[in-house]
């Protein structure tokens, strides 16, 4: 998941023990304010005497949130209180930090002291345990009816409603945020791998080579063969590199689009699981990336890679592609990077994308891609008026409004509209550049991080070149109509069995060895497999064990 500059999702976090900050009860204080309206749903806001005294009492709650300082004033700015207005509440944030927040979390639900609300990277055996023995409370029976914007949002997920499924009483005790609450796919609600080639366009046309919105791996290899063997960007001879990516990155090109499960277990048409390394398609996509790789135009360092090194590359011109996300905000990401290393030069005519497909003409991207990250849970102690507040908070924010108040700000203000197209008016920095909303309002650093993730807002961003949400969308759109789609597998992912657990065979290290040691690459792949295949095969007995038919 790509989320804009300010906020990278990390999937590897280290964690360190919790120290320092007590757990935090909520408390109740008075005062007035109204309910919201229910936007989402076209319903107008209730007038009756019942629903307009709901608000009536004011309410503080804790919550914990990433992108915090400990420092920062968060009920002072206008997001902060567009919300109060409405909901009537004060909030006492805690910062987690990237570092230890897994650890944290863990340790304040264990010990029955954790805040109101928490932040939480969601773990399906935690999720399990923490329900079964009453440590995270549960969402109200009726939430679906009470709060019917947010469960909108929650059944976009896909996993409120299998997590649902697995309670003997049907409770849900966690409120994940999706991702895409409004699919940029026109035909599906799935989520698709967002990783496209990024080329240089303006080098392609100069050596007459055209591009579509697709290109296969021997396309991109004679790309980049041009690029290295004709120096269109005059780096002199040599010194050009025709592409430049970390190891998943390049595998996805010339490996995944020869089997899209190579790295996982899945089920195959026979209704029996099996694990895509095992497979001859796999070892096809390492013959050709092996083959490719000695051709000299990929990057002999990439291997090397631990960061953005081929972004660099890229903006100095010494590398002619990558591989990397398309989504609205990173797409803006890149190209004002590019323009900023290349004044002079429009990133929007210097450089292309293509979807790169297999031999067969499909998109074969990464699958069981999940429609949510993370997530939040409340404290068993939490008072049924208080979390009601809170979950109406949340309903608010899965609006149309709610969602133009975080991202867009004050209307009025930081933006107008003109019939139904919202026109950013917001103050533009240095560069020409509208501010970043977390500058101009420290509350949003908490909002936008809630039920909906900003990946859902960047794909319609009005503060975006339209030209560039476009690129970005027609990605998706090209293609969703080239590949299989497949739902998640919630079941193999989160089943819980001892082997499937300790399973530590990282492919893609395993790959990377064996192209490197320029070995012949069907007998070194024929005796990793000889040596990974007894952990492989009591994993495969768990798993069909516990799902087969």
């Amino acid at each position: 998941m790509k989320f804009s500059e300010k906020w990278v999702i990390r999937f590897s976090i280290i964690v360190v023990l919790f120290s320092g900050l007590a757990g935090c009860s909520s408390g109740n204080s008075k005062d007035a304010s109204s309910a919201p309206p229910n936007e989402a749903t076209n319903g107008p806001a209730s007038t009756d005497t019942a629903e307009s005294k709901r608000f009536e009492n004011r309410v503080t709650f804790s919550a914990t949130s990433l992108d915090l300082s400990d420092d920062g004033n968060y009920m002072d700015d206008a997001i902060y209180k567009g919300f109060d207005e409405k909901f009537n509440f004060e909030y006492k944030l805690i910062p987690l930090s990237w570092d230890n927040w897994v650890e944290r979390d863990r340790i304040w639900i264990n010990s029955g002291d954790m805040p109101d609300m928490m932040f939480w990277n969601f773990d399906f055996k935690d999720y399990m345990n923490y329900s079964k023995q009453g440590l995270i409370k549960p969402l109200p029976k009726d939430y679906e009816q009470k709060y019917p914007n947010l469960a909108k949002a929650l059944s976009k997920t896909g996993l409120a409603d299998y997590l649902k499924s697995l309670d003997p009483d049907g409770r849900l005790y966690m409120v994940p945020n999706v991702i895409y609450y409004t699919p940029v796919t026109e035909t599906t609600d799935l989520v698709l791998d967002a990783k496209v080639l990024y080329y240089r366009k303006d080098w392609a046309t100069k050596l007459g080579i055209q591009i579509g919105d697709t290109i296969t791996a021997e396309q991109l290899a004679e790309l980049g063969k041009a690029f290295v063997a004709q120096d269109p960007g005059g780096n002199g001879a040599g010194r050009t590199i025709g592409i430049s990516s970390q190891p998943y990155q390049l595998y996805s090109a010339f490996i995944q689009t020869h089997n899209s499960f190579y790295n996982q277990f899945y089920k195959a048409a026979d209704g029996k699981y099996i694990w895509g390394g095992m497979e001859d398609s796999t070892l096809d996509g390492i013959k050709s990336f092996s083959n490719y790789f000695k051709q000299g135009f990929i990057d002999k360092d990439y291997y090397t890679f631990k960061g953005k090194e081929h972004y660099d590359k890229f903006d100095t011109g010494i590398s002619g592609m990558f591989i990397d996300g398309a989504s609205a905000a990173n797409v803006n990401e890149r190209y004002q990077a590019f323009a900023k290393a290349n004044p002079g030069i429009n990133p929007e005519e210097a450089i292309g994308l293509a979807t790169v497909v297999g031999p067969d003409g499909k998109f074969h991207g990464q699958q069981n891609i999940l429609n949510y990250w993370a997530g939040e849970v409340f404290s068993p102690k939490l008072d049924d008026e208080t979390f009601d507040r809170i979950l109406s908070i949340l309903d608010y924010i899965a609006t149309p409004e709610g969602q133009r108040l975080i991202f867009a700000g004050v209307e009025g203000k930081d933006y107008k509209m003109e019939g139904d197209k919202l026109v950013i008016t917001r103050e533009k920095d240095e560069q020409g550049n509208f501010k970043y909303m977390g500058d101009m309002y420290p509350s949003y650093y908490f909002f936008y991080t809630k039920v909906v993730l900003p990946d859902d807002w960047s794909a319609q961003d009005p503060s975006l070149p339209e030209s560039i949400r476009n690129t970005a969308v027609n990605m998706f759109r090209v293609k969703e109509k080239i590949t299989n789609l497949v739902p998640p597998d919630y079941d193999v992912m989160f089943l819980s069995a001892p082997n499937k657990e300790r399973f530590n065979v990282v492919i893609d290290d395993s790959i990377t060895q064996i192209i490197l040691e320029n070995k012949d690459i069907e007998t070194a792949w024929s005796d990793w497999k000889k040596s990974v295949e007894p952990k492989v095969k009591v994993v495969l007995g768990e798993i069909n064990g516990a799902l087969s038919k």
